[in-house]
């Protein structure tokens, strides 16, 4: 089912919150969705029938929703939902202006704005945009954000293999790939300056509660630290029109 053209609309304008009513049992998909924290304006889309308007979210809230539904946030505003999955539980931590689509179990769709998933244990996401669908099997944190063409991926802590049924690659924390319809594994890994990401990505620090993997994260950035400081000597760096710093190192030729 493709997503309302109204729900993308309202992630650059919806501008109310109020007390709502999320609270439920179980989804028929076996699968529990809580929010943990909400800041400024995030909303639910339901997408099981056609013209239902978005719904506020509300923190502490489950979300008893028959699948699919989409998840979106308005600018400046963050959200945070706890997944759980039999024993499998995972925090996903939305962006400013970021629409997600829930379309079954493990399966989603991310049209817009970027994202943070963290879990201890293995998992399988068949996670990506409409038009290039991609699949992340391990265990760690990582980081996912629509570009204008394709998708970065970036892993922070823990080792997941990436890309489709016929092509993977393996990443290791600090990796970075950009994925398109002609490179499904993605493209040679390059590595970011975890210290510095840490530091400045707010689907890190910009909420008030650690992440469950915030050790392995700092145990990973000094881990990289430690062998950046052999093997490189430049980094380069760039703002997203979200004012996301990004930083990736150059080798000494």
């Amino acid at each position: 089912m493709r997503i309302p053209r109204h729900f993308i609309q309202t992630l650059g304008f919806i501008s109310i919150c109020f007390a709502c009513s999320l609270c439920g049992s179980e989804n028929e998909s076996g699968q529990i969705l809580s929010v943990n924290y909400s800041s400024g304006n995030s909303f639910l889309q339901p997408l099981s029938k056609t013209g239902l308007p978005p719904r506020p979210l509300c923190q502490s809230k489950q979300i008893n929703e028959e699948f699919p539904l989409a998840l979106g946030t308005s600018r400046g505003s963050f959200l945070e939902i706890e997944l759980r999955n039999g024993a499998n539980i995972a925090r996903i931590r939305i962006g400013s202006e970021t629409g997600l689509e829930f379309q079954e179990p493990d399966h989603y769709l991310l049209h817009k704005g970027s994202l943070l998933v963290s879990h201890r244990e293995k998992m399988v996401w068949n996670l990506g945009r409409s038009d290039h669908p991609i699949q992340v099997t391990g265990a760690g944190t990582w980081m996912m954000e629509c570009l204008t063409s394709g998708i970065k991926v970036i892993l922070l802590e823990g080792k997941v293999w990436i890309g489709n049924s016929a092509e993977t690659q393996m990443l290791s924390s600090g990796d970075l790939v950009l994925l398109d319809s002609t490179n499904p594994k993605g493209s040679k890994p390059i590595k970011v300056d975890l210290p510095l990401l840490l530091g400045t990505s707010r689907l890190i620090n910009g909420f008030p509660a650690k992440l469950p993997s915030n050790s392995r994260l700092f145990s990973a950035a000094q881990v990289q630290a430690l062998k950046l400081k052999k093997k490189y000597d430049a980094l380069v760096g760039d703002v997203t029109e979200e004012k996301k710093l990004q930083l990736w190192t150059v080798p000494k030729k």
